[in-house]
């Protein structure tokens, strides 16, 4: 009988099984390994483990400090850099405690920690409240009544009454709170007198942020503190151009009705805010005071570069409105190199009723598709780092029945270079337009516009000084004109220009100039500059004149391919001593007047031509 031999697999076959055997071991082990860690993730619950009640009575300040201190003492050991989630569930929790100075006053103060969710129930249905008649300010530390120093600046620690933070994040790395409302409830604060430089200057804070990365807010609502709603001061980016960024994330969260800032950016490098609210800063009255509680700024945001660098921020679908102070507000003082870069407000709305909507000086801030209710002033000084706006809407839009702020919508006098506009609008329905002046007189500083529409919605002109853009470069298709029946009265000026500067208004090559607001005057007292194959068109009820200057000879300047049409109704005046020089033409429809002065000059220059209807009308105006 024949002996059967062994059946040896193929080379190739036993590779095959045992390389799918592995890959098979391999994916079993980190499926094992996937649910060991899932199932090693710690829950911690602030009522079952650390004793809080949450009934809106019974102050639960001790077990919120309970569960920080376990979380702390936790990140010290090799278990810390696990998952780890501490529930925070519905009800009402009373906070806040009177302590003496120099005592601990945060509530949640995390340090180091890691991997770490606070997740409350809902927003609306799980609120930590502060209690009622906590101190707040500078107090005598025998009497315990409100102290006002006789000095302006007063910053003796043993006077400070303060409440710290709900939230302290220090050094801390992956850390997500959500779903909660936090009531700093200032409006029953026990007010002290001032501390600081000005107003008090003392925590009373939802959240501080300091030294950390990927920390993500969402869905919050934290209010009625009496300084911050959020502060960022982190101080880890070397540099204006550090690589590593830091991954703020503020998400769908309300930061409303604080006493010194919704949101201070004071050194973040990498922070979104996404639909969150900066608003009503400043306005939440104090019986006992008779006025509101208020620090300065007092503004929904501000990005103040504190020893470090504010970059690579982004603001998206925001709302900064109805702010004591400004609505955004980034200063820069002297004459030191940048500290902010990259800061992008998108589609944001900002609304002024008695301060600025908006006041920007610091460097390289982009306002894109933004409505700017109210008044935005000055801009970057640094032409290297200007201030841009695209698609944004300037309007003095009322705010339920109540003006918006500012007598101009755009206010720069002789402070921002380069500052640029692209595809914007500005609606005058109470005030003036704008009254901008780029810092320098030199090319490189004056303000850039393309494609933008000014509409003078109001019948009368608006009293004090005319509108004034002074130095500027027009590209695309710039249309002035007005969305009202004009009154009979005076005609409303604008000045396009600056005495003694000959290309102080350039309209680019290709570009259109459309003066169609009735009723309106623009003055030329340097001349503007038409380049090849650009156009201006005089509306009726328009007039453009160019003005007599003591001394000089503004000239007004059609280049070759180019022209300036008067409509019929409309009037182009030369006064004594100035100059119109075709390379391109004029024409002057039917109806419509030019007047030169017997003292004014036209000169032909090439291919240049001057065409007036035979019934246009040169009579001197009125």
């Amino acid at each position: 009988m024949k002996k059967h031999a062994a059946k040896v697999p193929r080379p190739g076959c036993w590779l095959a099984c045992h390389t799918l055997l592995g890959s098979l071991l391999v994916l079993l082990a980190s499926g094992l390994a996937h649910g060991q860690a899932a199932a090693t993730v710690l829950r911690k619950d602030l009522k079952k483990d650390f004793g809080a009640v949450g009934d809106g009575r019974t102050n639960d300040h001790a077990a919120f400090r309970k569960a920080a201190d376990f979380f702390n003492q936790r990140a010290q050991t090799p278990a810390g850099a696990g998952r780890a989630v501490l529930t925070i569930p519905k009800g009402t929790y009373l906070v806040g405690q009177p302590e003496a100075a120099g005592q601990r006053t945060d509530l949640l103060h995390f340090v180091n920690c890691r991997n770490l969710s606070i997740e409350g129930a809902d927003s609306a249905t799980t609120e930590i409240r502060y209690a009622d008649s906590l101190r707040y300010g500078a107090f005598d530390p025998i009497t315990k009544k409100p102290y006002e120093a006789p000095t302006a600046y007063f910053v003796d620690a043993s006077y400070a009454a303060s409440l710290g933070s709900f939230l302290v994040l220090q050094g801390c790395d992956n850390v997500e709170v959500t779903s909660l409302a936090v009531n700093g409830n200032s409006g029953k604060l026990r007010v002290g007198g001032h501390w600081g430089d000005t107003g008090i200057q003392l925590g009373a804070d939802g959240v501080f942020i300091n030294g950390s990365r990927h920390i993500t807010l969402r869905r919050l609502a934290l209010h009625h503190f009496g300084r911050d709603g959020i502060q960022v001061l982190n101080h880890l980016a070397t540099s204006l151009d550090s690589p590593a960024l830091e991954d703020i994330l503020l998400e769908n969260s309300t930061f409303d009705y604080n006493g010194r800032q919704g949101l201070s950016l004071t050194s973040v490098n990498g922070f979104r805010a996404v639909n969150c609210s900066f608003s009503h800063t400043g306005r939440v009255p104090i019986p006992a005071l008779g006025r509101p509680l208020y620090s300065n700024p007092g503004a929904g945001v501000d990005v103040e570069p504190e020893g470090g660098y504010v970059t690579n921020v982004r603001l998206e679908r925001c709302r900064l409105v109805d702010n004591a102070g400004q609505g955004l507000v980034s200063d820069r003082y002297g004459d030191g190199p940048p500290t902010a870069k990259h800061i992008v407000l998108s589609n944001c709305l900002l609304w002024g009723l008695t301060n600025w909507s908006v006041w920007v000086r610091q460097t390289d801030f982009l306002f894109q598709n933004c409505r700017i209710y109210g008044a935005f002033i000055t801009g970057c000084g640094l032409a290297a780092y200007p201030t841009r706006f695209v698609g944004c809407t300037f309007e003095d839009r009322p705010y339920r029945g109540q003006p918006a702020y500012g007598q101009f919508l755009l206010f720069s006098l002789q402070e921002a270079r380069a500052m640029s506009f692209t595809n914007c609008r500005f609606v005058g329905t109470r005030h003036n337009l704008l009254l901008a002046v780029p810092a320098a007189p030199d090319s490189a500083s004056r303000f850039q516009l393309r494609n933008c529409t000014f509409e003078l919605s109001r019948a009368d002109p608006p009293l004090g000084a005319p509108d004034l853009l002074a130095g500027a470069v027009l590209a695309g298709e710039i249309t002035f004109t007005n969305n009202a029946p004009r009154a009979e009265a005076p005609p409303r000026t604008i000045t396009l220009g600056t005495a003694g500067l000959a290309t102080s208004v350039v309209l680019q090559a290709g570009s259109r100039l459309r003066l169609g607001a009735g009723g309106s005057r623009y003055v030329l007292p340097a001349g503007l500059q038409s380049r090849p194959g650009a156009s201006i068109v005089v509306e009726a009820a328009n007039e453009l004149v160019l003005a007599a200057q003591a001394g000089q000879t503004p000239t007004l300047y059609i280049g070759p391919g180019s022209r300036i049409v008067v409509r019929k109704g409309g009037l182009l005046e030369l006064q004594p001593h100035t100059r119109l020089v075709l390379a391109g033409e004029l024409v002057v429809e039917e109806g419509a007047r030019f007047y030169q002065d017997p003292l004014a000059q036209t000169q032909l220059v090439g291919r240049g031509r001057l065409r007036v209807a035979a019934n246009a009308s040169r009579q001197r105006p009125n």
